[in-house]
């Protein structure tokens, strides 16, 4: 059990147990029996400050209420094939329930009210259907929860709600808002292919154990501003149908996002990836954001599609940083950022202008076989080593004394050359076709360099003759 649960229910049991003088007035202690028949009457349940006492499950519900009040002793409860029925408003609050709790299959026609309540033992409602609001905010729920494919047809409201143990949602339909906000998962816990028709929101939300949302549907926005992922965390195939923010938020562990949908806008400004992070074949409709993000672990792009702007300013890559063969239909925008390890862009698309002013390339940038429809910018680069081998751009406002290593290919060189002359950079060209020469030549059996120097000589029109006459 974890420290802060663990001090909390030993408060809290305290509290129950402490003499009338301590506390002035003991609490009431209700009957699980008691509960479940006003259940079954239709009566609506109200308490404050009880403690539950007993089991509170299901199946009693098709029994009658003198049967139920005689459980344990007289009666044997059979399974019921079709969803038991609730028909009372059920609101308990500042409560303990010490027995099971158990809800399988349940209709609630009216609303179901668990704040700030102790589930002291496993508590269950999968596969039930709340019709109106249903709300668990401040509870605390000692063991295992489970609401496993379950519907919520009004609003969902798991506000500050602490998980204990390990938690289930998976296959969970959320009709209207959907509140996590500020809950602790303290333990796993699964959205998997969970549905969310609105809002959902896990702002401020801690996930201390991994998080599971592969295949989830997100209808409407989806908030996950300054959560916490402690373990591995998974979002594969999930569909954000509308706008999602991700913005600081702390992915601590292995963060998935490979083959996920963005079809409005998605933010993760200032995000904080600590483990490795990967959004290989995402797809991004609309515009994409990162900017000031961290990615200390390397990250993972790979053949990704970015609808429209693609804004990675400010983003720091610790590690390799691989966008290989992703398509960059608007603007894509990498000014300012920092690239520790190698950046792999090689057989991407740019339809859009690019972005890559002021950045800094550490140790290499593969742009082998990309292309560029729109102006490259390279203004104030800082580059060690650049792979330019079949890349094709029109405009590339990269200066030479910014590349210490241009990778050595003849239609690269001559295609920098050809860009130096129609930006009318004299400079820029006549030192990269020095370079260009020099390379060539300590690439040449020592026999060969007159005539390979002459054979070249057309190529490399226009540059300085010093250029030559200091390599024969």
């Amino acid at each position: 059990m974890n420290i802060l649960p663990a001090i909390i229910l030993f408060v809290l049991i305290l509290l129950f147990a402490a003499p009338n003088a301590a506390l002035g007035e003991s609490p009431s202690i209700v009957s699980a029996e008691e509960v479940m028949v006003k259940i079954r009457l239709g009566l609506p349940v109200e308490y404050d400050k009880v403690a539950i006492k007993g089991n509170l499950t299901s199946d009693k519900l098709g029994l009658t209420a003198k049967q139920i009040l005689r459980i344990p002793f007289e009666v044997k409860m059979s399974a019921s094939d079709g969803p038991m029925q609730a028909n009372s408003s059920i609101v308990i609050k500042n409560s303990i329930i010490y027995g099971r709790v158990d809800f399988y299959n349940t209709l609630f026609h009216k609303p179901v009210i668990f704040e700030n309540t102790f589930f002291i033992e496993n508590a269950s409602f999968e596969n039930s259907t709340f019709e109106e609001d249903a709300s668990f905010a401040h509870s605390m729920f000692m063991k295992t929860a489970s609401f496993a494919g379950s519907r919520f047809s009004d609003k969902a409201n798991f506000l500050q709600t602490y998980f204990n143990g390990s938690s289930s949602f998976t296959g969970t339909q959320f009709s209207k808002i959907a509140d996590f906000s500020h809950a602790r998962f303290y333990s796993d816990v699964r959205f998997s292919s969970s549905q969310f028709a609105s809002d959902a929101d896990f702002g401020g939300t801690d996930f201390r154990g991994r998080a599971n949302f592969i295949g989830s549907l997100f209808g409407r926005a989806a908030i996950f501003n300054r959560t916490t992922f402690e373990k591995e965390t998974s979002f594969e195939k999930a569909n954000f149908a509308g706008s999602v923010q991700f913005l600081r938020p702390f992915f601590n562990s292995t963060a998935d996002f490979i083959s996920t949908q963005f079809t409005e806008d998605a933010f993760f400004n200032e995000a904080q990836f600590k483990g490795p992070a990967s959004f290989a074949g995402a797809r991004f409709s609309d515009l994409a954001e990162f900017k000031d993000s961290h990615f200390p672990a390397g990250v993972e792009f790979k053949e990704s599609d970015f609808g429209i702007d693609a804004t990675f300013c400010n983003t720091s890559f610790g590690q390799r940083a691989d966008f290989k063969a992703s398509n960059f239909l608007g603007f894509a925008d990498f000014c300012g950022s920092n690239f520790a390890c190698e950046a792999d862009f090689g057989n991407c698309g740019f339809r859009g202008p690019a972005d890559f002013s002021r950045s800094t390339f550490s140790e290499k940038i593969n742009l082998h076989d990309a292309q560029f429809r729109k102006n490259v910018h390279f203004e104030s680069s800082k580059i060690n080593k650049i792979n330019l081998t079949r890349a094709r751009y029109e405009w590339l406002f990269l200066k030479w004394d910014s590349i210490n290593h241009l990778e050595f290919d003849d239609g690269a060189y001559q295609t920098l050359i050809d860009n130096y002359k129609k930006l009318q950079w004299q400079t820029d060209s006549s030192d990269c076709s020095s370079t260009y020469l020099k390379a060539i030549v300590q690439a040449a059996p020592n026999d060969s360099h007159l005539w390979i120097i002459d054979g070249i000589r057309s190529i490399v029109q226009g540059a300085n003759s010093s250029s030559f006459s200091s390599l024969i």
